[in-house]
């Protein structure tokens, strides 16, 4: 049984987005979205769609219909200034959390969120007051050393997945990890993230451990090499590896209506992420449901 056959079942006040809230919501995060380009564009920082984002831009010049959010990518040097800018361009409009950004973030990469929104989904805890907020991605070297990057990846995966699994059991109590727990299946899934979590938890804080990742991430980024990859992506280090030249430089594009960028080669950066037939739909049992638990998003 999955999350979502799991919440219908339950009890619990979730729900899904409706069509006007997820129309609201879209609404707010192209709105975002453009203050961050706004930056950017003004600061000569590079910025592209990344993810399911690139994936919406390319198929369907906007959001994929039945997803709910923005996802960035960012060369480590443009994503290192950026926090330091939107304070200087919009003051506490937003407020920007992450690994060595923000105190106490249990997120190894960059969140940016406005600050008179409230959105708290099945994986927060009701005391994690969190906003609307669109998460951003650095793009890091990696050694070109075959054996140095093996090293390299396998300590980043290594310790990413602990401090994981602490950040899981620190949110043991959130709806989701409730409701997989609730469950054989789901339980067989979660229980030896939440063991070792609670084992490494003894030692070492969720934000210090990513704050490591990030700095360990970022070690080559004052050396030129050949490929690049995105530790805190949806492929994980190995898994997103590629040459500078497929995301360098961006090529433009149209999200929403409004000017976007994508990879380069955003062909071949889709097919390593979704497979060759990414420009096909996947079936209905296989597209993301969204559940929420709260969202205030101003007029």
């Amino acid at each position: 049984m999955n999350l979502a056959q799991l919440i219908l079942q339950s009890n619990l006040p979730i729900h899904e987005l409706t069509n006007e809230q997820a129309k609201t919501l879209k609404a707010a995060f192209v709105q975002m979205y453009l203050d961050i380009l706004a930056v950017c564009e003004k600061h000569h920082l590079t910025l592209m769609m990344g993810g399911g984002s690139c994936l919406g831009t390319i198929r369907h010049k906007g959001f994929i219909p039945w997803d709910d959010d923005i996802d960035l990518n960012m060369r480590r040097k443009d994503y290192a200034q950026l926090p330091a800018l939107m304070q200087q361009e919009y003051g506490d409009k937003y407020r920007c959390v992450g690994a060595n950004i923000s105190e106490d973030a249990e997120i190894p990469f960059m969140k940016i969120e406005r600050t008179d929104t409230l959105f708290q989904t099945i994986y927060d805890l009701p005391e994690k007051i969190h906003g609307v907020g669109i998460d951003i991605f650095p793009i890091d070297n990696i050694p070109d050393s075959s054996l140095k990057r093996l090293w390299h990846g396998f300590w980043l995966n290594a310790l990413q997945y602990i401090a994981l699994c602490i950040g899981l059991y620190n949110g043991r109590k959130c709806y989701a990890t409730q409701l997989l727990r609730s469950s054989k299946e789901g339980a067989k899934k979660i229980n030896l993230r939440l063991s070792v979590g609670h084992i490494a938890g003894w030692f070492i804080s969720c934000p210090k451990l990513y704050a490591i990742c990030d700095r360990l991430a970022a070690k080559y980024a004052s050396i030129d090499t050949k490929e690049v990859t995105i530790p805190t992506g949806r492929a994980h280090y190995f898994g997103e590896i590629q040459p500078q030249t497929t995301f360098f430089p961006v090529r433009e594009a149209v999200f929403e209506g409004v000017k976007a960028y994508v990879p380069n080669d955003y062909d071949t950066y889709l097919r390593a992420l979704y497979g060759d037939t990414y420009m096909q739909l996947p079936p209905m049992d296989k597209r993301e449901r969204h559940f929420i638990v709260t969202l205030q998003i101003p007029n």
